[in-house]
């Protein structure tokens, strides 16, 4: 025993020892060009895997043995260099440019990794510090302003937006036009970006047309985004834990009404307590006229019906002007991020976690995602090996109901944040409760808390994607690569209204919305697989001064989607949303589908004394959605990059130009906008067939055509790059065209054949536009001062050259007003942009003034509905700056839109309730319309002569002219779509390593304040909201609604530690 004792101790002083030999290293290490700090250098003890790398600041600090004496510094596109440590604690190291290392590796279609001076078409590049210097939640509005030809879209500005994400604007009339979702190679969903990690995110390399994206498929014929997410990379583990909390509150609110209150009668201003719109008299503490209680004192005045006690709510007739804002809450997120990593030559490995929640600005609104990666790979001679599989799980509770609608349909008096708490019939001192619906004051539209807690919906979708890689270098030129992957995606839901029976006295008092509710639920439950395999065969070979690269593949891919729904109404049980809680009949639904696609590809990539390469791609896809006789399609392309930094002396010896390149590229690619077994036209259930209450099935009233073809796209793209001054500035151009043939699209046909509509090909859209980049650094200092400046500018020309024979426009989008009637609606229409705006407008002489009736002066409509504009923007510029000093960066990202018109759908809203602004313009007294003119007999070839308006005033000034006429004119609500918005902006603070190196535990720590869209600049007259949100992610954007929650903008405070 003693033995075993001696043995042990001798082993622990040994330990000890051993230990106590280590010493710590700490050092910097910059660019000996500039003497710019150079972070994520790899630091090896040489001859053992032991290491770190250099923090944001190209700090490091290193534990070493006694006996260590050299390390190695490695860092892409620099020399490695070796450096003898002796007994030093400190150094500082400096490595040199390698002028003969490669240059940016660009992640190309398949994953294929090419140079990026091989490159024939314009490809752009978001790193991870860029896309998540603000902290944003979701990596597609990350993106906005950051790519020049990258338009970003937010359908809506709840807790769980939806986004639209297309390059270099549409090519399909009425298919899809969103860029393709590629992450760590294997293609998914499109709304997955939606749900993916930002932190995750190592570069996202935006492929902006077919050029680049072809080898996809059909699938990318709109570009694709390459995402590739983090690898382990340090010989040493890196443990990082992130804590991001932020604020969000309403940005921007309409422009309201303010001057007068709640009426509703024509050609008078007199008060009505129970009413929802805003006509009545101006706002005073002086007497006021009511249409219930005669002349009333203004200091306090009875809203609403008198109660079942006999008592009615009193309040001042005062504008509250913030009462809006007050309705919203202040939204809260709290973000938790957790990663591991660990690599080195051979493989490592990432692993990350991360939970999110979020309490939205609309009340009761709730979201919540967590999530999981892990990704490995390892390298064992030839062999390689690499892993992915992450997993995202969101769950959201958000209302059904129109909210704004409700908000926006209440007087400015109405002190409407105060009727919050709805449930009891009395409050806690036995008076009424004027929140609840039987006591509430408005006669036509509920309490919007009432509205927005009754109905709701409930939904969870699980993200599940993964896949696996195997390569092996058969030869020195030969190897052989497999890629798998796999996208499982479900979706479950419920949504209900809650059961209410309003009391007697209510439903007698008048309430016109004293109807009782009966209640109702609906589940829903769908599941998407995608899988996708690949098999590449890569042969490189360097002969003389020819290099040459050719790879051959075949792609594999299945998709699988089944969906089911049920619901109920009229609960027998309150509060009880099972579906066997219900009186009648229950609905229930289920669609099911199943297409596989097979692609054969080849890839050929020929240099020339590695500064002429010529690139050629060819493809043929073969699917199951077309007939067997149209379902396989053909599709190639070839490239031209021209490196004239290194193929002309003259600018290769040049002390201004560092780099220098010319690129040309045109493909044709091919893409099937039609769903499975959209071929044929098929049978819908009905009732009432073939008469009562039967179930029937009617067939469908579109004929579809059997042998419909896939869509061609060609494209044409010439550009260029240039660097200057050691790349201090470095400039890109590009200019392209696409035209998009044989186009799938319905149109109206006689009813004499028996239905109403066809699908065909026919059809060509033409898409052109330029792109400029431009990047410098004005600032580089050997003292740590770096000032970074980025400028992208985009062009965009959609034009619709031909439709159907005879046929000049199509209907994309009718959208309706409170009346039945089309005030704006979206077309396609030959030789015009695409789309374009058309709404109910002014009939007008020729001279453009307005013809107003001779007798009421309200304006007359005209017969036709009128063009607008287009309703995407032509024009995109994104401007950041980031100013770093030592340890301290301060960032900016600003977007600008503009050359497109947008309709609001809230702006009609707000005119039939009388809260519009631009409604009190005239003091709600009658006026003569501006440059209006009224039809004073005709000529003698029957042309009707007009006499400008002078004395012809509109009948009423209230609501007779604003909500009964003016209203009914969709040119009213149409302005400009153009916005600046302040995107990102970024303060952040990397703590020294000297300090944490107190710590004995923290290796690095940043802290960080961060905001988005915390400024938007508006066209004088959009009074309303921002242009930027869309009621659609199809093609048919250009109109907004009162169900878009109000822009708003997010402050937040971010700490994060390294281990």
């Amino acid at each position: 025993m003693k033995k075993i004792l001696l043995v042990c101790l001798k082993f622990l002083l040994c330990v000890g020892y051993l230990v106590a030999q280590d010493r710590v290293i700490t050092g910097k290490v910059t660019d000996s060009g500039d003497g710019t700090p150079l972070p994520g250098v790899n630091i090896l003890i040489k001859g053992t895997n032991r290491g770190t790398s250099t923090d944001s600041n190209g700090k490091f600090q290193l534990s070493v043995p006694g006996e260590t004496q050299t390390l190695i510094f490695s860092f892409i596109g620099f020399v490695t260099k070796e450096v003898s440590i002796g007994n030093s604690s400190a150094i500082d190291v400096a490595l040199s440019s390698d002028v003969h290392s490669l240059q940016e590796v660009v992640i190309g279609a398949l994953g294929i990794q090419r140079q990026s001076k091989e490159l024939g078409y314009s490809v752009g590049k978001v790193k991870s510090d860029e896309l998540n210097q603000a902290k944003a939640l979701n990596a597609a509005t990350a993106l906005s302003g950051k790519v020049a030809g990258l338009q970003v879209n937010t359908i809506n500005n709840g807790v769980n937006p939806s986004t639209r994400i297309v390059l270099r604007g549409n090519r399909s009339l009425v298919g899809d036009n969103q860029a393709l979702v590629v992450i760590d190679g294997v293609q998914v969903p499109q709304d997955a970006i939606n749900y993916l990690n930002p932190n995750d995110i190592e570069s996202i390399n935006v492929l902006k047309g077919a050029n680049a994206a072809a080898l996809y498929g059909s699938s990318a014929s709109n570009g694709a985004l390459i995402i590739t997410t983090k690898r382990g990379a340090s010989p040493e583990p890196r443990i990082t834990f992130t804590n991001t909390s932020s604020l969000e509150s309403i940005s921007f609110m309409p422009k309201f009404n303010d001057r007068f209150g709640g009426g509703t009668e024509n050609y008078s201003r007199i008060f009505v307590p129970f009413e929802n719109q805003s006509y009545g008299p101006e706002y005073t503490t002086g007497t006021v006229e009511s249409s219930v209680d005669g002349a009333v004192e203004g200091t306090l005045i009875p809203i609403g019906r008198e109660l079942e006690d006999g008592t009615r709510q009193k309040i001042p007739y005062l504008p509250l002007k913030d009462e809006r804002r007050k309705a919203f809450d202040v939204g809260r997120t709290t973000q938790n991020d957790f990663s591991i990593q660990v690599g080195d030559k051979s493989g490592g490995f990432f692993f990350s976690l991360q939970d999110v929640v979020t309490k939205g600005v609309l009340p009761g609104d709730q979201y919540r995602r967590t999530g999981g990666r892990f990704n490995a790979d390892r390298t064992y001679k030839g062999l390689k090996a690499g892993f992915n599989l992450a997993y995202s799980q969101v769950a959201t509770n958000t209302t059904n109901s129109n909210f704004y609608n409700n908000i926006l349909n209440t007087p400015s008096y109405i002190p409407i944040s105060t009727y919050r708490n709805w449930r009891d019939y009395k409050n806690a001192d036995g008076s009424l409760n004027y929140a609840n619906p039987n006591n509430y004051y408005n006669d036509y539209f509920d309490n919007p808390y009432f509205s927005k807690d009754i109905n709701r919906n409930s939904n969870r979708v699980g993200y599940l994607t993964g896949g696996f890689d195997l390569s092996y270098q058969a030869t020195s030129w030969l190897s052989f690569a497999y890629r798998a992957g796999l996208t499982y995606n479900t979706y479950s839901g419920k949504n209900w209204s809650e059961k209410f029976t309003y009391t007697d006295f209510a439903k007698a008092s008048g309430k016109y919305n004293a109807k009782d509710l009966a209640g109702s639920a609906g589940d829903y439950s769908a599941y998407e697989s995608q899988i996708n395999t690949d098999f590449l065969i890569t042969m490189k070979k360097n002969i003389g001064v020819f290099s040459g690269t050719l790879i051959l593949g075949n792609n594999i891919r299945q998709k699988t989607s089944k969906y089911v729904n049920a619901g109920i109404s009229s609960l027998v049980i309150s509060g009880l949303y099972n579906l066997n809680n219900l009186t009648g009949q229950p609905t229930a639904g289920e669609s099911n589908y199943t297409s596989r696609l097979l692609g054969f590809y080849g890839d050929f990539t020929l240099g020339y004394r590695d500064f002429v390469f010529v690139h050629a791609s060819a493809r043929e896809d073969v699917t199951s959605v077309l007939a067997p006789q149209n379902r396989s399609y053909f599709y190639p392309g070839v490239d031209v990059s021209l490196v004239l930094s290194d193929m002309i002396p003259a600018i290769k010896n040049s002390n201004t130009i560092t780099y220098a390149k010319l690129t040309a590229a045109a493909t044709k690619v091919g893409g099937v906008n039609v769903g499975p077994y959209e071929l044929q036209t098929v049978f819908n259930t009905s009732g009432g067939f073939p008469y009562g209450s039967l179930p029937g099935f009617t067939y469908g009233n579109t004929i579809k055509d059997p042998l419909l073809k896939p869509e061609f796209t060609t494209s044409y793209e010439v550009g260029g790059e240039v660097g200057l001054f050691n790349n201090r500035v470095n400039l890109e151009l590009a200019y392209y065209t696409q035209k998009t043939t044989n186009q799938t699209v319905s149109i109206d046909i006689s009813g004499t054949t028996g239905f109403s509509r066809a699908t065909i090909n026919t059809g060509a859209m033409l898409n052109r536009g330029y792109e400029v980049t431009l990047k410098g650094t004005p600032v580089n200092t050997s003292y740590g001062l770096k000032w970074d400046v980025n400028f992208n500018y985009s062009y965009v020309d959609n034009k619709i050259l031909s439709l159907y024979e005879g046929l000049d426009e199509i209907n994309l989008s009718s959208y309706y007003g409170v009346v039945n009637s089309s005030l704006y609606q979206v077309f396609a229409r030959v030789g015009e942009q695409y789309p374009i705006m058309k709404v109910v407008a002014y009939k007008r002489d020729p001279q453009g003034r307005v013809i107003v009736d001779a007798n009421t002066g309200y304006p007359v409509k005209d017969p036709n509905l009128k063009s607008m504009g287009q309703t995407n923007p032509k024009h995109r510029l994104g401007l950041s700056t980031t100013v770093r000093y030592k340890g301290l960066a301060l960032s900016a990202l600003a977007e600008y839109r503009g050359g497109n018109v947008v309709a609001h759908g809230l702006a009609e809203t707000m005119w039939f309730t009388g809260l519009a602004g631009p409604t009190t313009n005239y003091g709600r007294e009658r006026f003569i319309f501006p440059n209006s003119v009224y039809q004073s007999g005709s000529n003698a070839d029957g042309t009707p002569v007009y006499v400008e308006n002078k004395d012809v005033a509109l009948k009423d000034g209230g609501l007779g002219a604003w909500d009964s006429n003016l209203r009914n004119i969709g040119e009213n609500f149409v302005t400009s779509g153009a916005f600046w918005k302040l995107r990102e902006v970024s303060l952040s603070y990397d703590v020294p390593t000297s300090l944490l190196s107190k710590t004995k535990v923290l290796k690095t720590a940043k802290i960080s304040l961060v905001g988005r869209n915390l400024l938007t600049l508006l066209p004088k007259a959009n009074v309303y909201t921002d242009p930027e949100f869309n009621n659609t992610t199809t093609n048919a954007v250009g109109v907004n609604a009162t169900y878009i929650t109000p822009p708003t903008r997010t402050y937040g405070f971010s700490v994060s530690v390294g281990l």
